[in-house]
């Protein structure tokens, strides 16, 4: 049997076979050995033997001052930018005062009538004395009169009964004494009303004081209202961020995004949030370590200040596929230099807390009271806004 080359029958595994070697000739030649390399950015490091590890937050030392106003209103002036330090007291920004100056106006204008009216009183109350006097005067002239013509009735009365003295001149010596009876009771009428209408004057001057008072207090109000349009750094600090422009409508109120938002930096604190989990292994006054975030190598030690005694919900999530939504977490702060720790503001950094380790830990487990300071009336306040008194209570609860 003659056999013979068939295109179809031996022609297209010979073309498959030479694909498959085509094939397997470019992958080794495009193939090379892999090298090993260092991770661009190195994990960082457990500084101690046993330690309680956590995320932190650097925050100012007062905490981040949501800054306000009470009124609203189109800003007018910005005096800071962020990264100002400033002083207490300073104006930062401004919103348009005019209508509260037109009421500061108004107002002073109505101080100055009250004022005026009570000087008008107090002379007519000077006037009214003179003519108390005045009366006074006529009064003792009319008495003076009717003991003249009480005498001279008596007098003629006693010549006309023996008729040394004619009718008519006893009874003009009678006209005269009812009329000197008259003056004299006029005049005491007279003096009456003098003193009456002093009484009239004094109520009219309390008057008057209550409604100086009323109107300097609704003075004062308003520029109380004024002053309220400028908003002023309520500490020594440096402002962290500006979210207000000109000829912007501030609103009034508390914002979800801040006008302005300031705190003291001098020094910078971390927050620490510790998982649930752990807090009964961290002991305050324990060694702690921040580690930058994207450079290991960089770090700085910290300085306990206090707990936040309340476990929270876990709010400052890392993005790590092991971490748990769910936690809760007690919150730390520690201090540190500014100089010696180049982080701003906001950044998250790793903090590692030296900690006793799990057995010693489970003999003597840390207390949430260790978190409460002593009785408030005790409590005196430190430079830093720290509680001195909390902290050497701490210090006598730390944990060996």
């Amino acid at each position: 049997m003659t056999r013979y080359f068939s295109p179809i029958r031996h022609g297209i595994p010979l073309l498959a076979a030479a694909m498959i070697s085509f094939a397997g000739w470019s992958i080794a030649t495009k193939h090379s050995s892999r090298t090993v390399r260092s991770p661009p950015i190195a994990a960082p490091t457990e500084p101690y033997e046993d330690n309680v590890a956590g995320t932190g937050i650097v925050e100012p030392a007062s905490e981040v001052i949501a800054l306000a106003i009470e009124r609203g209103g189109v800003v007018t002036r910005i005096d800071v930018v962020a990264g100002d330090r400033v002083k207490a007291g300073r104006p930062l920004f401004a919103i348009d005062g005019r209508d509260f100056r037109a009421a500061v106006a108004q107002d002073e204008a109505a101080v100055v009538a009250a004022e005026a009216s009570i000087a008008t009183i107090e002379q007519s109350l000077i006037q009214q004395r003179n003519t108390i006097d005045q009366a006074r005067a006529t009064l003792d002239s009319a008495e003076a009169e009717r003991m003249r013509a009480s005498l001279d009735h008596t007098r003629y009365a006693e010549l006309a009964r023996d008729t040394w003295a004619p009718r008519q001149r006893l009874e003009t010596a009678t006209a005269d004494a009812q009329k000197a009876e008259a003056s004299v009771a006029a005049a005491k009428a007279a003096l009456a009303g003098a003193q009456q209408q002093i009484e009239v004057l004094t109520a009219q001057r309390k008057e008057a004081a209550a409604k100086l008072e009323q109107n300097r207090a609704t003075l004062q109000q308003a520029r109380v209202d004024l002053d309220k349009t400028v908003v002023k750094a309520p500490i020594d600090g440096a402002i962290l961020k500006v979210n207000v422009r000109l000829g912007e409508y501030a609103q009034a109120g508390v914002l979800s995004d801040p006008l302005m938002t300031m705190g003291s930096v001098d020094p910078l604190h971390i927050r620490v949030d510790i998982d649930e989990t752990e807090t009964w292994r961290v002991r305050p006054g324990r060694p702690a370590v921040a580690r930058l975030r994207g450079n290991p190598g960089i770090s700085v030690p910290l300085s306990f200040v206090r707990f936040e005694p309340y476990v929270l919900p876990k709010r400052s999530l890392t993005g790590d596929t092991t971490e748990r939504v769910d936690t809760r977490v007690l919150q730390a702060i520690y201090e540190f230099a500014p100089s010696e720790f180049p982080a701003f503001v906001g950044q998250q950094v790793d903090v590692f807390i030296a900690a006793p380790n799990r057995e010693a830990a489970t003999r003597n487990p840390t207390s949430g009271q260790v978190a409460f300071g002593a009785v408030a009336d005790d409590r005196m306040p430190t430079a830093n806004g720290v509680n001195g008194a909390a902290i050497a209570l701490g210090a006598r609860r730390y944990f060996p």
